[in-house]
This record gives structure tokens, sequence and C-alpha cells, in this order.
């Protein structure tokens, strides 16, 4: 047996090579069709594909909480993962024990203000030719009132759907935040061995840039929810803590979440005389200039390298492409595009490569 091994080497070395690359070359072909039905399977499943991404900005968030213990107290990484988690559980506890209440007192307030408030700003429109005329326009569409009564299925079922995906995200994202290196050696292995060191290093600028951006997301979100509360509290607006909260999410989509924040505010301030309007235009408006003239320069601009144009047609990009579910995401996409065309477009095609000083920025 050992002579017939060592008879039959040659012809297996021989063997295999060229009806490999005869396969190689009959498969050739074949490698477009594979990618083109990838490309359908992603477009189909993009929802999915979203939703995973999602995951990856929890284990990404848990990631830069546990960080500083890591570095700084020398914990191991899995204790200080569950630190944090722990951390966010507690500060979410302490935060429905001491606002929960309110806040739902609050929102149940909300929620029987803004039809009110839409009552009585039809009713200050129809005294005017302008606002008669833009009620018959609205009319044209269908009853507000019926609009409303068949919309509110549909809003359920979407509240209902998003909890489930956030779950499901959530859970996902903690399996990610445990076993990183796990789910990153399998993509990776889709790579040609020869590229896989430069795709983990594009991986790992990609994860930098994002935890530079949740975190000054973060403060940002803090600040604008804090300061909207307190101004509209002082400014008399009711519901001030809901509005407030709404003001905070409203910063997660540049641009259109804080005009979208800005609205139920207008309208049940509305509802509460001119003056209580007036003052709650100057709270949203001075809010809505601190973040843009104080905050993003000095907080997001120091962490992420996106300019805030290209921040806006990634906005209304995504929103074409894939719905309310890709404006959700909008940003954190286009950070992404930004770190591969730029690692693997700009410094691998072009060859232009930064210089060690802006390597060090």
């Amino acid at each position: 047996m050992p002579g017939l091994a060592v008879a039959l080497a040659p012809a297996l070395r021989r063997g295999p090579g060229p009806r490999r690359v005869s396969a190689e070359g009959r498969l050739r072909p074949w490698r477009w069709a594979w990618l083109a039905i990838g490309l359908v399977l992603a477009w189909r499943l993009a929802d999915v594909l979203l939703m995973a991404f999602g995951a990856v900005l929890v284990a990404i968030l848990l990631d830069a909480l546990s960080r500083p213990l890591v570095q700084r107290l020398h914990i191991p990484r899995k204790i200080a993962l569950s630190l944090s988690i722990c951390f966010l559980a507690a500060a979410a506890a302490a935060a429905l024990w001491l606002f929960g209440s309110q806040a739902t007192v609050q929102a149940a307030a909300l929620g029987d203000l803004l039809p009110r408030a839409w009552e009585a700003l039809r009713r200050d429109l129809s005294t005017s030719t302008a606002g008669a005329f833009l009620l018959r326009d609205l009319e044209t569409l269908g009853h507000v009132d019926g609009l409303v009564v068949g919309a509110l299925p549909k809003v359920f079922g979407a509240v209902a759907e998003s909890g489930v995906g956030a779950v499901i995200v959530m859970f996902a994202g903690l399996y990610l935040a445990f076993h990183p290196a796990t789910y990153l050696s399998g993509a990776l292995r889709l790579v040609p061995p020869t590229s896989r060191p430069r795709a983990a290093a594009v991986v790992r600028h990609c994860g930098e840039a994002l935890n530079r951006w949740l975190v000054g997301q973060m403060i940002s979100m803090i600040v604008v929810g804090a300061s909207v509360g307190l101004g509209l509290w002082a400014a008399g607006t009711p519901s001030p803590l809901a509005l407030g909260v709404l003001a905070g999410l409203g910063q997660f989509v540049p641009v259109v979440g804080p005009m979208a924040a800005t609205l139920p505010g207008l309208l049940v301030a509305s509802g509460a005389g001119p003056n209580t309007l007036i003052w709650t235009a100057i709270v949203y408006l001075c809010a809505s200039q601190a973040e843009a003239n104080v905050l993003t320069p000095l907080v997001l601009r120091q962490m992420v390298e996106l300019p805030m144009a290209l921040t806006l047609f990634a906005v209304l990009a995504m929103g074409v492409l894939l719905g309310p579910l890709g404006v959700f995401f909008a940003t954190p996409l286009a950070i992404v595009a930004h770190v591969l065309v730029r690692r693997l477009y700009v410094e691998d095609v072009l060859g232009d490569r930064p210089s060690a000083q802006e390597g060090m920025s």
C-alpha cells in the first residue's frame, strides 16, 4: 500500500490540475448568476438585512460602554459587557420608576390634546379664505376623522411589528457583542484569502466610525431632549416631558426627525393659546439652532467626518429605496458607505493614501 501510494502520487498531483482549471472555467459564467441571485435576495430581504444592521449597532453600543471598563479597570470583556447590560437595564428601570407614570399620563394627555388641537386649528382655518381652500383640498382626500380611524389598525400593527423587531434586534445584538470573532471570521471567509487582512481592517474602521457616531448621537439626543422638555415646561406647553422625549428621539434621524418631532409640540401649543404657541416655537427654534451650531460642530463633527449635505441626501435615498426603516438607519448606513468608498476605492483603487498626519486625526 505505501508503494502504491508513492506510485500514484505523481498522477494524483497532476490529475486535479487541468480538471480544476477547466471546472473554474466552466463555472465562471455562473458567478454572475450567483451574484444576480444574491442581489435579488438582498433586495427582497432588505428589512431583514436592516434589522441585522441594527443588531450590529446594538453590539457596537455595548462595546462602547464596556471598553472603558476593559481598558482602565482591566476587567475581562465578557464581564464588562454584562456590567454594561446591567447598567442599561438599571438606567431604564430608574427612568421608568422616576418618569414612567408621569410620562404615561402625559402621553395619554398628548393623545387627547392632538385631536382637540386639530379641531381648533381647523376652526381657525375655516375663518380665512386661504384656510378654507386648504380645508377643501383636505376634504377631497377624505374625511380626516375617517382617515384617522382607518389608520389606527395599521398604526397598532406597525407598533406591534416594531416591538417584535426591536426584541429580535436586541437579542441578536447581544449575541454579536459576546461573540464578535465568530461572526466576523465567518463573514471574512466569504472574501478571497489574499484580501482578508484588508477586509478586516476596513471592517475595523467601519466599527470605529459607528462607535464614535453612536457616542455623539447619544449625547445629542440627551441634551436636545432635556433642553426641549425644560423649555416647554417653562413655556407652559402641555405634556412637556412627552414632547421632550419625542424631541430627543427625533435627533436619531437628522433633519427629518427633528422636524417630525416639532409638529406635535406646535399642534398642542396652538390649542393652548397664541402666547404658548409663540413661546413653544421659540423653544424649538432655539433648540434646533443650538443643535446645528453648537452640538453638531463640537460633538458630532469631531467624531465622524460626514458632510451634512451627504447625510441629507442619504436620508432621502434610503427613504425612497427602503422606506421608513431605511430613513431610520440612513445616517449609520451613510457612515459605512463613506468609509467603504474612502478605504476601498479612494485608497485601494485610486491609490490616494492619507498622509501620516491625516491618519492620526
